[in-house]
Parts: C-alpha cells; structure tokens; sequence
C-alpha cells in the first residue's frame, strides 16, 4: 500500500506541503494550500495515517496533521539484539530483523511469505512449536526454551511467543528468539565441574586411608623384626650375623619409608582440610 500511495501525485503534494509546515495544518488549511477539496485531503490523510506517514492530533474540533517522526517497525527490530521475526495469522512470514536472517544465511526476500515451519524443520526437525503458536494466536504470551541444529552446532534459545495484531485489525505473532546457548553450556560446565569435584573428595578420603594404612605398616614390620634379631641373639653364631644384616637393611628400607610417612604427613593434613571444607560445603 505504502508503494502506491508514494506514486500519486495528490500523495506527494499532501507530504510536501506537511514537510513545509512541521507545526501541523488541519484539512482545511491543506486542502486550501494544494488546491484540493477537503472531502479528498481527507480520504489521502486517513491512508497516509494508517500507512504510517503522517500523525494526527485532534485540537478542538480540528484535527491537526504532522509529517510522522515514528521510526519503521523493520528499523527498530535491527537494533534489537535478538532474532525476532513477524508472522501473519496463517503463520507465513512477513518481517525479520537482520538477526533472524543471518541465523538462517538467508534474505529476507528468499523467507518472506514462507511458512515459518517451512524455514524452521530442515534445521531442527524435532522443533515442535505448532502448539505454542496456536495458544499465541489465542491471545496468550508463550515463553519456552527451543534448541536448533546449525551447520552441526547445537545452539539453545528462550523463545518468546508474543500476540500481535496490525493496524488493519489482523492478529499475528511475534517470536522473539534470545541467545541463551552461552549460558547453557556454562551451567553445563559448572555441573561437570561440580561433579568432578565430588569425585575428588571421594578421592581425596579414599587415599587418606591409604595413607594409614601405610603408617601403620612401619610398625607392623618393625615389631616382628626385632622379635627375629632377639631370637638371633640367642642362637649366636653365623646365622645370627646373617640375620643382623638383612635386618639392618629392611630397618634402613623403613627409615626410608618413615621419611616420606612424615613428608606426606603434611600433605595428609592439607587434603583432610580442604576435604572436610568440601564436605562442607556440600
């Protein structure tokens, strides 16, 4: 409609003579101006009003008409930073913003009067909406988290399914599409991680008792070996020289063992207190 109505000349004169006077003229002063009859200015004002090109304000019993100073639809959906598309009732496509298409590396001249779904399924053939749309069209807001398939990427939305109705009276959809994808994957990292640590507690009491265990086998060795050297004593001779020797060398093997007992005695105390910090904090 907008493109029709910029070809007439009447249309023309009706914008230029508005741009002239930025205070506003009423449909006498226009028509009186241009030299038209009011019954026609009239008729070309209620087009250029609902095609969006001029404004009106009633000023007693006048109406005063203004050039617009709204900016277009299709202008403010690209500053917004989310995919946001405008379907009609029968859910083809009518308007996109430049996010929308460039998640579908298409123009909007290639998805325009597309069924939405038509757009949609190659991506993700498991997105199922249709419902969501129908509730929408019911005069209902749906809000739900979506998730499309892109070139192999797994990519997650909160979509948006909000009513809309134009200016003829026609209701419509708007689905607004926000990025949530980085968000996902860090609450995903986050529980990976979480569960990691738990593993590590467990892990970290586990060896703890591995580590016990391993103090009291010093003793374990030492006491049955100086019971062998006592009886050695007593019997004398070569045999207790024999014995003396190898028992000399498991007690320096243990002497060893007792120097790193007491260098992971302090690494033993650090993991029983991050341990029990864990514990916790759970």
């Amino acid at each position: 409609m907008v493109t029709n109505v910029a070809n007439h000349k009447e249309f023309s004169n009706i914008l230029e003579i508005l741009k002239e006077n930025p205070q506003g003229m009423s449909v006498k002063q226009i028509a009186e101006a241009i030299g038209m009859n009011r019954i026609s200015v009239a008729r070309y004002l209620d087009i250029l009003l609902i095609s969006g090109q001029v404004d009106m304000v009633p000023f007693g019993q006048a109406k005063v008409y203004t050039l617009t100073h709204r900016v277009p639809v299709n202008a403010l959906l690209n500053f917004s930073s989310d995919y946001v598309v405008v379907l009609g009732r029968d859910q083809k496509i009518i308007q996109a913003n430049t996010k929308f298409l460039s998640l579908f590396n298409q123009n909007l001249e290639e998805i325009q009067n597309k069924h939405l779904m038509d757009v949609l399924t190659p991506l993700s053939p498991d997105l199922s909406i249709q419902a969501k749309i129908d509730r929408a069209l019911e005069g209902r807001v749906v809000v739900e988290e979506v998730r499309i398939l892109k070139d192999e990427e797994e990519l997650f939305f909160q979509m948006k399914i909000i009513p809309t109705a134009f200016i003829d009276g026609t209701p419509g959809i708007t689905i607004i599409l926000e990025d949530i994808t980085e968000r996902k994957r860090s609450i995903e990292a986050l529980m990976e991680s979480e569960e990691k640590f738990r593993t590590l507690v467990k892990n970290i009491n586990t060896f703890l008792g591995k580590v016990e265990q391993y103090a009291q086998m010093n003793d374990n060795i030492r006491n049955p070996l100086q019971v062998i050297v006592g009886f050695a004593d007593l019997e004398g001779g070569e045999t207790m020289e024999k014995i003396t020797r190898q028992a000399e060398e498991i007690d320096q093997m243990i002497q060893k063992l007792d120097i790193g007992w007491r260098e992971s005695e302090n690494i033993r105390r650090f993991l029983q207190k991050h341990a029990r910090m864990a514990e916790a904090a759970r």
